[in-house]
């Protein structure tokens, strides 16, 4: 605008100089008159100009405000919208909050109250099987077996269940640690489970992070454990724990040589009770990595796998910030 009425002004200018001009050329007047009358003529154009400035500059104060008053408007919409964005996200997180605790709060007490039954289950199916008579055949005596088998797979899977859910309540405690020591830690309670493998375990050293000592120390436990667990028919099995480092921080990862699985169903490895293999084949509960991410989760990190079938399995993961 301040160019416009520069130039507005300069063509005026220009245009009444020319004209005024060449009319006083055409009129037979004399000197003295002629002074005078470029006098008038000046005082005329500083009068006229000064209205056409003014026109111009109200003109553009009232653009100006025009504008001014649709941006106040506009940011006062915005704030409401915010407003009511932040309120509908507060009350979300609110409800969500509730009913993650109501939920840990179910499976917590349900999770603990069946043990009791389960006990019993499996306390009674072991008496019949041990005060049988003799005459009992293998078929009754195979049911006994498995309804004790089954009751103790159930009561792993409550303990995973309330162990997962202890994870959930239990309170954050972050603090400098040696993954590195961890990981040697929960690999030596793992051998002494099953002392008849022989794992080749290398564990990178100086692995020091930013985490809950406990929770961490559970995590590792559970991705080392199925690294045990998937390696059982490898002829020479070998486990590795080791970083990388990335652009976006230090990746971390548990890698073995063990049956590996088809990355087409990846998408089950951190879903409750889903297994990728039978559990005739590799007993388990489902609830391992689930506890891994929910692990994770809470440090601001995550957990991905690759493999293949028959080459072995890595866990990635990374402990956020």
């Amino acid at each position: 605008m301040p160019r416009t009425i520069a130039l507005t002004y300069l063509a005026f200018g220009a245009i009444w100089i020319f004209f005024t001009d060449r009319l006083l050329a055409r009129m037979d007047i004399g000197a003295a008159m002629m002074l005078q009358i470029q006098t008038y003529k000046g005082w005329l154009y500083v009068l006229v100009s000064a209205v056409l400035l003014y026109l111009l500059l109200r003109r553009q104060q009232q653009r100006d405000q025009a504008s001014m008053a649709a941006l106040l408007q506009s940011q006062e919409k915005v704030r409401r919208m915010n407003a009511d964005l932040e309120q509908r996200v507060a009350e979300r997180t609110l409800q969500l909050a509730t009913a993650n605790n109501e939920l840990e709060s179910f499976a917590y007490a349900v999770s603990h109250d069946l043990r009791a039954p389960l006990r019993s289950m499996s306390g009674f199916s072991q008496i019949l099987r041990d005060s049988a008579p003799a005459g009992l055949d293998e078929k009754s005596l195979h049911y006994l077996q498995r309804i004790q088998e089954a009751s103790e797979r159930m009561s792993s899977l409550i303990d995973d269940l309330l162990g997962l859910s202890r994870i959930s309540r239990s309170e954050l405690v972050r603090g400098p640690v040696s993954l590195s020591r961890i990981a040697q830690e929960a690999a030596a309670a793992i051998r002494e489970r099953h002392p008849e493998r022989d794992v080749r375990l290398q564990i990178a050293p100086d692995m020091n992070v930013d985490a809950d000592a406990r929770l961490l120390r559970i995590a590792l436990e559970n991705l080392l454990s199925n690294a045990w667990k998937y390696t059982a028919r490898t002829p020479a099995p070998q486990v590795i724990v080791g970083v990388q480092e990335e652009e976006s921080g230090a990746t971390y990862f548990v890698r073995d040589n063990g049956i590996g699985f088809d990355m087409a169903y990846a998408d089950k490895l951190f879903v409750p009770f889903q297994r990728l293999h039978a559990d005739s084949e590799f007993p388990g509960t489902g609830i391992g990595l689930v506890t891994v991410q929910r692990i994770l989760a809470r440090h601001g990190g995550r957990i991905w796998a690759q493999a293949e079938p028959g080459q072995g399995a890595t866990f990635y993961f990374t402990l956020g910030s």
